[in-house]
């Protein structure tokens, strides 16, 4: 699975309304909308830039539920639904899977309703941590270095400038997480200090991410994430 798998997206408050789709201002659920992301990673091993998109296909049933479907460009499918005033995302379907895959442990992505304070726990994975020597090696998949991010809402009226422009009213949830890694037999093991933060916009949803995993060893190396809106379709 490649980081694009991993990373999901969000975008108002009239076609919420006129869609059937309920009020959710900064993450909008109806079907039809397009996010493209400009998607920029560096690490010591070096750098890439590359874009992708996320639809949102709206309602779909499933065991007696609602949920509300978003796809991206590699044809991942995340089924959301609304629990005890969050979103929070609780399957997902890959292209070589029939049927959606339910998550071992729900992940809430945002409040509804957005307050400043408001906090939550999120399960994640490193984004950009590796393996240098003898192959390179992305650690998304390994079990041993899955954490909880302490997710919490820190502004509620940034002004935000993205590629696709600049956005008021924006707010900021920011969350990290300690994880402790083998990078070096020699020198034993190094903690890594997980930093994450993401920007909503109301009306239109994620228009930015940064991720930092900061270490450079020998052996295992970190670096940086950052995800920003190009362009956003009703």
């Amino acid at each position: 699975m490649t980081l694009r798998l991993m990373l999901a997206a969000s975008a108002g408050f009239v076609l919420a309304a006129c869609s059937g789709a309920p009020d959710t201002p900064y993450f909008p659920l109806a079907a039809g909308q397009r996010w493209t992301y400009e998607l920029h990673e560096a690490n010591p091993l070096g750098e890439k830039t590359e874009t992708f998109e996320i639809t949102s296909a709206g309602p779909r049933e499933r065991d007696g539920e609602t949920y509300w479907l978003r796809r991206n460009s590699l044809g991942t499918e995340y089924w959301l639904k609304l629990v005890d005033g969050n979103i929070v995302r609780s399957a997902l379907r890959t292209t070589v899977e029939l049927e959606p895959r339910n998550d071992a442990v729900p992940r809430t992505v945002l409040p509804v309703a957005p307050k400043l304070g408001d906090s939550w726990e999120q399960p994640s994975q490193p984004f950009i941590l590796e393996r240098a020597v003898p192959f390179r090696e992305r650690f998304l998949h390994h079990d041993s270095v899955r954490f909880t991010l302490a997710m919490k809402v820190t502004a509620v009226d940034e002004e935000v400038t993205v590629p696709a422009g600049t956005f008021k009213h924006c707010i900021k949830a920011e969350g990290d997480a300690l994880i402790h890694v083998l990078a070096d037999p020699r020198l034993g093991g190094s903690e890594v200090v997980i930093r994450h933060t993401e920007w909503y916009a109301p009306g239109v949803g994620l228009i930015k991410l940064e991720r930092s995993e900061p270490l450079e060893t020998t052996q295992i190396v970190g670096g940086e994430v950052t995800m920003a809106l190009q362009a956003f379709e009703r």
